[in-house]
């Protein structure tokens, strides 16, 4: 068995704690590797202690997991933790829980659940122009009928290699998330809701689970949302 964790580096060591939690796995797990896929220039102790690559910032986190999906040689059976670098970290057990949920049949798991969504792809989302025309060539076939989707908080995501490159991988919108000033929401939430279509449609709703019925929040994990920790409770 192999794990890659994919790290989207944008806070850096805002978030200290969970970098030295990082390195200890890293360091003393020969199945883990961790790349951190960054935005801007990282700190530091992340130049030090893991294998990185600065990337231009577009697409937000999808672009960050697809430019490190792109640039890293990763095997269709190796299992993938995506993840934003302003997690807290309550019990690192995630890894074995989302090993056995994997075990179990399910093929995308999430922390907090997410909000469910009728998307119809000819639906105005952005700019005048409708979801569909966000969507690659080679996967707008799959976009045939409006679909009621269940969607992942890409801040946390486990999947195998094999089962993203199934899907077509991410649709990602190839913009600086600042140029227009309309904020991170307003393509993140497109790409997160084309995702959770192609996950819900190729794999169906019984192979998509969450570690907690909680939105943003498990045992496990707290999802902070752009850096902050509002919501957070001990």
């Amino acid at each position: 068995m192999k794990i890659q964790f994919i790290i989207v580096g944008w806070h850096f060591d805002a978030y200290p704690e969970f970098i030295d939690q990082l390195i200890d796995v890293n360091k003393d797990n020969d199945i883990i590797d961790v790349f951190w896929s960054c935005h801007k220039e990282p700190s530091n102790k992340v130049k030090e202690n893991f294998d990185y690559k600065l990337f231009p910032n577009l697409g937000l986190e999808d672009g960050a997991y697809q430019q490190a999906l792109d640039y890293l040689n990763i095997s269709d059976d190796t299992i993938l933790f995506l993840m934003h670098d302003d997690l807290v970290i309550k019990d690192w057990d995630f890894i074995n829980v989302c090993l056995e949920g994997l075990d179990k049949g399910y093929k995308v798991i999430g922390n907090g659940i997410n909000y469910p969504l009728l998307l119809d792809p000819n639906e105005i989302k952005r700019e005048n122009q409708r979801y569909i025309d966000f969507v690659k060539d080679e996967c707008k076939y799959l976009f045939d009928s409006p679909l009621d989707c269940y969607t992942i908080r890409e801040s946390f995501m486990c999947i195998e290699r094999g089962v993203l490159r199934q899907i077509g991988d991410f649709e990602v919108i190839w913009e600086d998330p600042t140029a227009k000033g309309e904020g991170p929401g307003g393509i993140g939430n497109t790409q997160q809701s084309l995702l959770g279509y192609k996950l819900t449609k190729v794999l169906g709703k019984d192979k998509i689970t969450y570690l907690s019925n909680t939105y943003q929040d498990s045992k496990y994990l707290f999802e902070c949302a752009r850096g902050t920790m509002e919501g957070w409770k001990k």
